[in-house]
């Protein structure tokens, strides 16, 4: 027995030796006799067991010592006077230190040992074997270190099982939708009601870069959400504060609000009623984004490193989803912004920049379908349908280009944007109108019943552009010329109906202005004949296939030849000779008058020099040339002039310049400038057709003018008690007060001149005295004049010597 008892205290000393070696131990002894306490610190002393101790024998330093120090083991005696082993368990397990509890005991039947382990009891140690404590206690704490251990295991484990119950809610609740406010509303609720406090708001930069509560934790009860509402868009203090922190990447964390924190965070805490908060920053890819504000108002929190840490995964989270919702936003923005500009050329494409109407692409496009509608309901023929009939209405300003040039571009755009405003205002419901281009305009009428729908349309359209438009304080009147064409079977493609639709447009302008002309047949092939025309036109400039014939210009009073007036002829090779008249206008048109004309002056200069040259009666004849008013439009006029002057080695005095009375009232500036240029080289200017344009007589004053020929439509009717011959002679008298040389057009009849001479018209040419001639007929005329007979004539002031 003794061998065994040595072998075992032996053993108790090795395993106590270890425990020794690791830490030094703070008891409690419940002893009332200090012989026998002393006996077990001296046991545990011999066993190397380091310890502190106190020792209690009543209740009431029982509980005293359990309340206010922390012991590593109870080691307590079974029976004491005024405490027994069993309270002394109960207090320990009153009290929130859960160590082992060892009896130490003299006697301790069966039954009370049972009893004792039911009530918790670690272990007991009779006080006979007394050296068997060192082992037991090492026992004891090494069950109880690993219990603790399982412990802190299981709440590890229960605690990551919570966190990652919360992560995953709150990630489940943002897969949930893809709207960041409903992200971080979810959020903020979720937080509140897993972490139990007060208040989570989630704050959000504005648009100065100040933080602002933007999504406030929401509770059911209304009481509460009316106190959060009041906190929404409220600017939070703290974060300026902590904003270096906060911005690094650092948790604020104040468990208590009190003396020790900074005077101005209390402060701000105290104006809210917080104890206790986190705040935790939204960053992603080192953009500070906005943060989390968690708060305690009813006690003080602990923010331990489970929930810093969760909350910091919550807020990494939240700040991606801020960041994917940025992403998302900017590729919206930028979407919306390609659809915006997409949408925009597109509408580009098919409109006009000035007016806003459609182009002429767009117009196309809706008269392809009107056509293709027409088509189909006449292949169809149901007697249900009604008549797809439409028609196209071709408008063209009337003198746009003299307002255009008169009061500038800007004041042309804005009559053209007041025209179109007008015009949509006369459509009818399911019409179009569009602007081609300049002053150019069309309209598309559906469901017409017939061709007075369009002519009320037509109409309509000149009484809304009668109404004066104000540009600048100026009142401006415009008309507009129109064309109509209806549809027919007979049409293959919108660009026929549209040609048509021009073509009578055009027939408008020519009969006069503000009007409306119908398309027909007769049109379409005049149109076809003019087209011909031109392209022989311009052929004919390449052939030389005009020719100049010279009608004399003659004194009615000596029936002497004072000049010739060059007249141009187009030899064509199938036609014949064709007339000004037929092809003049045309070439003005298409921009090839400018070229004629300067053939013919140079032809005539040519020609005249040719003949003053060859016959002496020539030398003091002066050649009329007509320019139109497109050469006042060239650089240069003058120049050119006195370049064929010095080429034809035409004396300037035998060139006279005819030009017509709007010339000078529509280019009153350029106009005035040429004439005194040429006046100035003594080249002499006539005004043309005297008495049909204008007739004002402030530029006869204003314009250095030599001549006036008055027009053959005056003269035609002319009878000496006539109207006609009133206004001739009114001009004949006008002409000679002036100072000016008269010459009348188109004498056919011996009354006609003698109603001349009689009222001392200086000159006259027509039928009745000289016909057009070719070259070689003016040179015999030329050729039988005597040489005298050019001293009777002055070429400046043509006065003419009576019989």
């Amino acid at each position: 027995m003794q061998d065994f008892t040595s072998e075992s205290r032996r053993s108790s000393e090795i395993e106590m030796q270890q425990l020794t070696q690791s830490r030094s131990l703070h008891l409690l002894l419940i002893e009332d006799v200090s012989a026998d306490a002393e006996l077990v610190i001296l046991e545990l002393a011999a066993a190397n067991i380091n310890v502190t101790y106190d020792v209690a024998a009543t209740s009431a330093e029982c509980q005293q010592f359990l309340r206010e120090t922390s012991y590593d083991a109870v080691l307590s005696d079974y029976r004491l006077p005024k405490l027994n082993g069993l309270q002394a368990l109960q207090y320990l397990q009153q009290s929130s230190q859960d160590i082992p509890f060892i009896l130490v005991t003299g006697s301790l039947g069966e039954e009370a040992a049972v009893e004792c382990i039911k009530a918790g009891m670690t272990d007991y140690v009779l006080k006979e074997r007394l050296f068997r404590l060192p082992l037991v206690l090492h026992r004891a704490l090494a069950e109880f270190d690993l219990r603790q251990q399982q412990r802190e295991a299981i709440a590890k484990i229960q605690r990551q099982a919570w966190r990652e119950t919360i992560i995953n809610r709150i990630l489940q609740a943002m897969r949930g939708t893809l709207i960041l406010d409903e992200v971080l509303q979810i959020t903020a609720n979720l937080l509140q009601e897993s972490l139990q406090v007060s208040h989570c708001l989630i704050f959000r930069p504005d648009h100065n870069g100040k933080m602002r509560s933007s999504y406030i934790s929401k509770l059911p009860s209304t009481l509460q959400q009316q106190q959060n509402d009041e906190f929404l868009g409220v600017y939070c203090g703290f974060y300026d504060f902590y904003q270096q922190h906060l911005a690094q990447g650092e948790q604020i964390a104040i468990e208590r609000v009190d003396e020790d924190t900074h005077t101005e965070v209390r402060e701000l805490a105290e104006s809210y009623g917080i104890l206790s908060m986190l705040i935790t920053p939204l960053i992603y890819q080192n953009i500070y984004c906005g943060g989390i504000s968690l708060y305690f108002l009813e006690h003080h929190g602990q923010w331990s490193e489970e929930v810093r840490s969760l909350v910091k995964v919550i807020a990494d989270q939240c700040a991606i989803a801020i960041h994917q919702a940025n992403l998302y936003q900017s590729a919206q923005k930028e979407l919306m912004e390609r659809q915006k500009i997409e949408a925009q050329l597109r509408h580009d494409a098919f409109h006009d920049a000035l007016t806003g109407l459609p182009n002429r692409s767009l117009f196309l496009d809706r008269l392809n379908h009107a056509m293709h509608l027409s088509q189909r309901r006449s292949y169809v023929q149901a007697e249900a349908l009604p008549a797809a009939d439409f028609a196209v209405m071709f408008l063209d300003l009337d003198r746009f280009k003299l307002i255009n040039d008169s009061l500038g571009h800007l004041a042309g755009d804005v009559l053209l944007q007041t025209v179109s405003e007008r015009l949509v205002g006369c459509l009818r419901t399911g019409d179009t109108v569009a602007r081609l281009g300049g002053d150019e305009f069309v309209m598309l009428l559906e469901s017409i019943n017939g061709v007075k729908d369009v002519i009320d349309v037509a109409q309509r359209i000149q009484e809304r552009l009668k109404l004066p438009i104000l540009i600048n304080g100026q009142e401006i009147f415009v008309s507009t010329s129109i064309g109509i064409a209806l549809n027919s079977s007979n049409y293959l493609s919108p660009e026929e109906l549209l040609r048509d639709a021009d073509t009578a447009m055009y027939r408008a302008k020519e009969s006069g202005r503000d009007r409306y002309e119908v398309f027909t047949t007769v049109m379409h092939s005049e149109a076809f004949q003019k087209l011909r025309l031109e392209n022989e036109l311009r052929r004919a400039i390449e052939r030389n296939e005009f020719i100049l014939q010279y009608q004399p210009i003659v004194c009615l009073q000596s029936r002497k030849i004072i000049g010739l007036e060059s007249l141009i002829r187009w030899q064509h090779p199938e036609r014949g000779i064709i007339y000004p008249a037929s092809f003049v206008p045309l070439a003005e048109d298409i921009g090839l008058i400018v070229m004629i004309d300067f053939w013919v002056l140079q032809e005539a200069c040519r020609q005249m020099q040719i003949w003053q040259q060859l016959y002496p009666a020539a030398e003091q004849l002066t050649i009329h040339v007509n320019l139109s008013a497109r050469q006042f439009n060239q650089y240069g006029l003058t120049e050119q002039i006195n370049q064929i002057l010095a080429q034809t080695n035409l004396r300037n005095a035998n060139l006279k310049i005819e030009i017509t009375e709007s010339i000078l009232l529509e280019k009153t500036s350029i106009a005035n400038q040429i004439l005194s240029e040429l006046s100035d080289q003594n080249v002499r200017i006539c005004i043309d057709d005297f008495g049909t344009g204008y007739s004002s007589l402030s530029y006869l004053h204003q314009f250095p003018i030599h001549t006036l020929k008055i027009d053959r439509s005056f003269i035609s009717h002319l009878k000496m008690d006539s109207g006609d011959g009133e206004i001739v002679k009114a001009i004949i008298i006008l002409g000679i007060n002036l100072g000016l040389n008269v010459i009348a057009e188109g004498i056919e009849t011996e009354e006609q001149l003698n109603f001349l001479k009689f009222h001392n018209c200086h000159a006259g040419q027509g039928h009745h005295l000289f016909s057009p001639l070719n070259a070689d007929e003016v040179a015999k005329l030329l050729n039988n004049l005597l040489p005298d007979d050019a001293d009777l004539f002055d070429p400046i002031t043509i006065q003419c010597q009576s019989n």
